[in-house]
């Protein structure tokens, strides 16, 4: 947990000193993720804007999901690798912002969302039988909680919102490939995870056509 604990700590410690409502400015402007300046030279962007939050109940369920996902998954992996997939997953994620379909390039993101996203892929493939309390109150083996957020995503995808749907969709497919170049049986997990999104899928007519 060193690892997820580390990150939490600097992400409230971050918000706390740019916290817009305590200091009276908006750092998104300067250190958010916008595709225009990253074009002009300000690279930087690209992980400050993992560290930046709108306000106190956007960093909450961002730090919540972490410290739940990372309870679980930290475990099973090396720290500089989970540390890894965290941050280039992240990263990547932001790059999805430059795509005209979901974004104009003045667009701004902020938020570890995108990073937290790359650990459910990660946890997808990795350790796709660990229990996680993610994105339910009850404990789901990871592989269901991977399909359930990936499906949740991409029925978003092209809904107007400010919830970033495309970055937190990259970034989850970046965490699935580590999940899946470093696990034991690539083509097993990528079966199991296809017969859960069916699963997931029929078990609402199942339901009805039961009850």
């Amino acid at each position: 947990m060193k690892v997820t604990v580390a990150l939490i700590f600097i992400n409230i410690i971050v918000f706390i000193f740019t916290d817009p409502e305590l200091w009276g400015y908006y750092p998104v402007k300067y250190y958010g993720f916008q595709p225009d300046a990253f074009l002009r030279g300000e690279y930087y962007r690209i992980i400050t804007s993992l560290f930046l939050h709108a306000n106190s109940l956007h960093i909450g369920f961002n730090m919540l999901a972490l410290f739940l996902l990372g309870s679980s998954l930290e475990k099973k992996i090396d720290p500089l690798r989970y540390l890894l997939v965290y941050l280039i997953g992240g990263m990547i994620g932001n790059l999805a912002m430059f795509l005209p379909l979901f974004y104009t390039p003045d667009s701004i993101g902020i938020g570890a969302s995108g990073a937290i996203s790359s650990l459910v892929g990660l946890g997808t493939f990795l350790c796709p039988g660990k229990l996680v309390l993610f994105p339910s109150i009850l404990p789901l083996p990871f592989v269901v909680a991977g399909a359930i957020y990936f499906l949740l995503t991409a029925m978003n995808l092209f809904t107007p919102s400010e919830i970033g749907y495309p970055v937190h969709m990259t970034s989850l497919i970046v965490g699935m490939i580590f999940g899946l170049f470093w696990s034991k049986n690539w083509i097993k997990g990528i079966l199991i995870f296809i017969l859960t999104l069916a699963l997931i899928l029929v078990l609402p007519y199942l339901l009805e056509m039961i009850f």
